[in-house]
């Protein structure tokens, strides 16, 4: 196991939880440049001892869920790294046996929060995963990104810039405020954002160039009232490390990959 998270387990089942929890594990991927291993499961019955086990009867749908899986990589993860792994048996060993065989440094999985009488009688896979998994375990809660709104995360008091400031002036301010990037702001309107790739480019002339020769036009944005799982999408299928958050056409906060994932772990 390694830190950063270079090496993410994702389990796959198709259903919302599962790809809120994937957006989650494409985002700590991205973030530390690291691949993403998506995971499914065709559950096997085991019969008793001695019975033969015919697998070609399963193989109908471990095509379509290589067909399903292909899919969702090139809707949600756009070239992003990863790999697409069948496994066929039963969920939790198998999610166990995936992470060790792939050295995954991380899994995120849904839990779908069974309770009672179901959770006794058919166990939690996640739990099963918590108790033995060979790496940490980041579970995503059942509804956690829909209830979760962008307003509770953002940071209210960003550091803003002026286009006509100079790139190493934007550069103090966003080292003294840890941030990654900055929303520039002219007679309070959002014209742009500059982050640490903009800067990058600008690197040797940082004292003479303005801000708004290196910031990004037109940035993507998001209203206080966003869900976190559709800010966590549009950082995800942007490529960015920041959102401006706009009410009514007005500056009112930002929104990062750090405070998704803080939001995401705390609601866990």
């Amino acid at each position: 196991m390694s830190y950063p998270f270079r090496r993410i387990l994702s389990p796959i089942d198709f259903d919302d939880n599962s790809l809120a929890a994937l957006e989650v594990a494409a985002q700590i991927a991205r973030d530390n440049d690291g691949m993403l291993l998506l995971l499914h499961v065709v559950p096997m019955i085991v019969p008793a001892t001695g019975m033969p086990i015919y697998v070609d009867i399963y193989k109908g749908q471990e095509e379509a869920a290589r067909e399903k899986l292909n899919e969702i990589a090139a809707e949600r993860l756009r070239g992003f790294p990863h790999q697409i792994l069948i496994h066929m048996g039963e969920p939790a060993g198998s999610i166990l046996s995936t992470a060790r065989r792939e050295a995954a440094d991380l899994i995120v999985m849904a839990t779908h929060g069974r309770r009672g009488f179901y959770r006794v009688l058919l166990g939690s896979i996640a739990e099963m995963v918590l108790r033995n998994a060979p790496c940490p375990v980041l579970c995503v809660r059942r509804g956690a990104a829909d209830k979760s709104l962008v307003a509770r995360w953002m940071s209210t008091s960003p550091v803003t810039v002026a286009p006509g400031e100079k790139v190493s002036s934007a550069i103090l301010r966003m080292q003294q405020g840890n941030f990654r990037s900055a929303p520039v702001v002219e007679n309070g309107r959002l014209v742009g954002l500059i982050a640490d790739r903009d800067i990058r480019g600008q690197m040797g002339r940082v004292d003479t160039t303005e801000v708004r020769v290196a910031m990004s036009e037109n940035p993507p944005t998001v209203a206080p009232t966003t869900p976190l799982h559709d800010a966590a999408r549009a950082l995800s299928e942007q490529k960015v490390d920041a959102l401006p958050v706009l009410e009514n056409g007005k500056l009112v906060g930002v929104i990062t990959n750090s405070d998704i994932l803080r939001a995401f772990l705390d609601e866990d």
